[in-house]
């Protein structure tokens, strides 16, 4: 147990250093790795999430603040603005930036050039809070989600009232067969094509009760949690392009053009946690393509899990959401951070549907606390850090 023990602390201060384990350390001492733990090289350092909360931040305490991180042992830190703790009060001098104001811009880059001067590592959220979202998402690029409205027809009715179908949603398809708006045998629907007019539905009249069931494309409504002033707003979709694309040209460009020539390590995303997403506009035409059949005709079985053939639709349903999420949302934050001179550090995991292989796509995959060794939730363990307030 030991030597075993030795062996992974000789391996770490190693690779500390950027060295394999197996060359200029072969021969390594107890006292060497007691030396190297007690004095690390800047990048085997913990770090910090540092919380901007309001963003009410002010540049001397920001100082302050770096300084007690570097007289502390850590080696950087994460700026990641969220919500206010306090109003603004003019007699207590607080005052919350608006999330991307100039002022905030500002004191972004006032911290990282005071970082640099003090050899401290700086990561930066490409958002407030998380998901990703804010104000400048519209319903029409918010987080997806497929809506079942089973409606129950008397017998003898000829129509039936379209279920409310909001701003941002679409009707994808309609079934009917026997049923209630309780319970219904997904198995034996069918398909129908009823004519719509004055906000109704109208069917051929059936001498016994029955259900007809509309699948809407709709959105989640999920608002950003812990949301930083002037950053309120959608989840976006992370299965659209035309999301991610708008995010970075809104949020991503500005934040990193307040690093000048001076890019932060890393960009980075917190964990998914985009609750409830399995849709995206062009999803029914991106399955036909990947998958080779229509998802369409089989959306009954593949929402309620019902009938033998159920495994089997929603693994490809799924695979769908898997590739889209890694080719739409992933790639194209890594090739963007890329570009940037800097890296994307992600935990890859929760929803939308992101796969343990998802983690090869993004330069720094993580996880974090008991969760991550779950398969379905799997990443790599981040370095080990603290939350700070900067007040």
């Amino acid at each position: 147990m030991k030597k075993s023990i030795l062996c992974l602390l000789i391996c770490a201060a190693a690779s500390a250093h950027g060295e394999p384990a197996d060359s200029a350390y072969r021969f390594s001492t107890v006292a060497d790795v007691q030396r190297h733990l007690a004095a690390p090289p800047d990048n085997a350092r913990p770090m910090v999430r540092w919380w901007w909360f309001g963003p009410a931040v002010v540049k001397p305490q920001l100082e302050r603040e770096m300084l007690a991180m570097k007289q502390g042992g850590f080696g950087g830190f994460e700026i990641q603005p969220v919500y206010p703790m306090e109003l603004d009060d003019p007699m207590r001098g607080i005052r919350n930036l608006p999330y991307l104001s100039p002022d905030f811009l500002d004191a972004v880059s006032f911290v990282n050039r005071k970082a640099h001067e003090s050899n401290l590592r700086v990561d930066m959220t490409l958002a407030s809070g998380w998901p990703y979202g804010g104000p400048h998402v519209p319903v029409t690029e918010a987080a997806s989600r497929l809506r079942v409205a089973p409606v129950p027809v008397p017998a003898g009715a000829d129509s039936v009232a379209l279920p409310s179908i909001g701003s941002g949603e679409k009707l994808v398809a309609t079934f009917a067969g026997a049923g209630d708006g309780k319970q219904f045998d997904a198995t034996r629907l069918a398909m129908i094509e009823p004519a719509l007019a004055n906000g109704r539905a109208y069917l051929a009249p059936a001498d016994s009760a029955r259900v007809v069931v509309f699948y809407i494309a709709s959105r989640t409504a999920q608002q950003v949690k812990r949301a930083a002033l002037g950053a309120e707003g959608f989840v976006l979709d992370h299965l659209s392009r035309k999301a991610i694309d708008h995010h970075l040209q809104e949020v991503a460009e500005p934040l990193l053009k307040a690093f000048g020539a001076q890019p932060p390590y890393a960009v980075f995303s917190d964990s998914l946690e985009v609750y409830g997403t399995d849709w995206t506009d062009d999803f029914l035409a991106e399955f036909q393509r990947r998958r080779g059949y229509d998802l369409k005709p089989h959306l009954p079985v593949v929402y309620s899990g019902q009938g033998p053939d159920a495994g089997a639709l929603r693994r490809d349903w799924a695979l769908t959401q898997t590739e889209l999420v890694n080719e739409r949302y992933l790639t194209p934050v890594d090739d963007w951070a890329k570009r940037h001179g800097t890296r994307f550090r992600s935990q890859t995991y929760g929803e939308p549907a992101v796969s343990l292989s998802s983690n090869r796509l993004v330069a720094l995959p993580e996880g974090r606390g008991r969760s991550s060794a779950s398969f379905r939730s799997l990443a790599w363990p981040r370095r080990p850090g603290i939350c700070m307030a900067a007040t």
